[in-house]
């Protein structure tokens, strides 16, 4: 129904209310006004949104459009998407025609959508194999067998991919897209926070950094942890991408008092003989470095193991990193006289309350 004929709907029925029931129109007539114009408001944005994803992603259908795509992104990563509108792996079952056994692969749709609107370093392009032979062909060759697979490129080069709709593919795909394309939610940049080290002489340039006071913390630069993630670009391991967004975290929960690196071992003869000479065997490997000499290292994807190993080093060398002040405790007093705020919020706004 177009925004007219809808208005035009609503008016005849705010009309029938108001002969029927003269002292509850207007309250009824605001309360539907005021929906009509909430859902208006929720179709632009969704609009805007699926035009600006639109933007962001090209649809191929042979080897030579998508041989000319990895050439046009350079040094960018590419995130190329193999889909299907019938088919839906998510699980040990492939699930295909019904809707709702569709549900899953439309859900991670969505997530991509919103990555694709924040990783503006990113390239996203899409293969849609149903009703073309030649995409479909193209799948084939490229290995894809189970729809959607995600495939990331760089310099061309496969570098890894994810495959299915499963449990945790969100989050898998963010992960991807932040270890290898340096981009993160609300287009926050892991450069930001992490030096990328490839080379001796890179290292003992990282290692000499000192970290100026930051968030009121000021550490001596013999007490300051320099912590190096040595890891591999190619077929990464899971691990080495799942615990990436948390050394970002740790990396800005700790600026100041920490400073964080990264080495891929495999991206040339220079970090690799880098990688070699550091003893390292096991992806992801974390070696903490202070005042220049290695004092510890951990290997390993544990997300809280590695946190807890950066404050106990700190907490042995006198160092006491900001924390959190707790939230103030309020009176049960106080949260009744919220509760029933918001309760008569929704209900001049015509919604249900859940207070």
């Amino acid at each position: 129904m177009s925004s007219c004929a809808a208005r035009a709907v609503f008016a005849a029925n705010a009309r029938a209310l108001t002969r029927q029931h003269p002292r509850g129109a207007r309250s009824t007539t605001m309360r539907g006004a005021r929906t009509i114009r909430a859902a208006s408001e929720g179709d632009v944005r969704r609009a805007q949104e699926t035009k600006q994803v639109l933007e962001r992603t090209t649809e191929i259908s042979s080897a030579s459009e998508l041989d000319a795509a990895l050439a046009l992104a350079g040094d960018d990563l590419v995130m190329l998407a193999i889909e299907s509108d019938e088919e839906c792996f998510a699980g040990e079952t492939a699930w295909s025609g019904d809707d709702a056994k569709m549900y899953s692969c439309k859900q991670l749709s969505a997530s991509l959508a919103r990555i694709a609107r924040e990783a503006n370093d990113v390239t996203f392009l899409r293969l849609e194999v149903v009703g073309n032979e030649s995409a479909r062909a193209l799948a084939k060759d490229l290995g894809a067998h189970a729809f959607p697979t995600y495939q990331y490129y760089k310099h061309g080069e496969l570098v890894w991919e994810h495959v299915g709709a499963g449990a945790g593919s969100h989050e898998k795909i963010a992960e991807g897209v932040l270890f290898y394309g340096d981009s993160g939610a609300g287009g926050m940049k892991a450069s930001e926070y992490i030096t990328e080290v490839a080379s001796v002489g890179e290292l003992e340039d990282f290692l000499a950094l000192c970290s100026p006071e930051q968030n009121g913390l000021s550490v001596p630069c013999e007490k300051q942890l320099a912590v190096l993630d040595v890891s591999v670009e190619k077929n990464a391991p899971v691990g080495c991408l799942h615990i990436f967004p948390a050394i970002i975290s740790l990396a800005k929960n700790t600026a100041g008092a920490t400073r964080w690196a990264r080495l891929l071992g495999d991206t040339s003869e220079e970090s690799a003989a880098l990688m070699q000479s550091l003893n390292v065997t096991e992806v992801p490997t974390f070696v903490f470095y202070a005042d220049g000499k290695e004092v510890q290292r951990y290997t390993g994807a544990d997300r809280l193991a590695l946190m807890n190993k950066v404050l106990e080093f700190q907490k042995s060398n006198g160092v006491r990193l900001p924390e959190r002040a707790p939230r103030k405790r309020m009176s049960t007093a106080e949260a009744k006289e919220i509760a029933r705020a918001a309760r008569e919020r929704d209900r001049a706004a015509g919604r249900r309350s859940g207070w």
